[in-house]
């Protein structure tokens, strides 16, 4: 029987899972110290402890209102919005 195999498998299981959970509480703990609210246009306002909180709230935001435009900027920054958008895709 086969055991090791199994058992090597289980192991990196657990610990990636271990490690989603940790990097999750990290996340959580980051969005606990930002407030955003909106107001009667949507315009966000960040507020956050340190500078680096307000980046994550602006951020965040950000990808609340326009995400589908990070995500093609990003692609283009690393040279593969073609293989998510195809040959006929203009980033114009």
């Amino acid at each position: 029987m086969q055991i090791l195999p199994v058992l090597l498998s289980a192991i990196s299981l657990i610990q990636a899972s271990a490690h989603r959970d940790s990097s999750l509480a990290r996340w959580q703990a980051e969005a606990r110290a930002v407030s955003i609210t909106r107001d009667d246009w949507g315009i966000a306002h960040v507020r956050g402890k340190t500078d680096a909180d307000a980046v994550f709230g602006m951020i965040y935001a950000q990808a609340e209102d326009d995400f589908n435009r990070i995500e093609i900027n990003y692609l283009n920054a690393l040279g593969r919005l073609g293989e998510a958008a195809g040959s006929k895709r203009s980033t114009g």
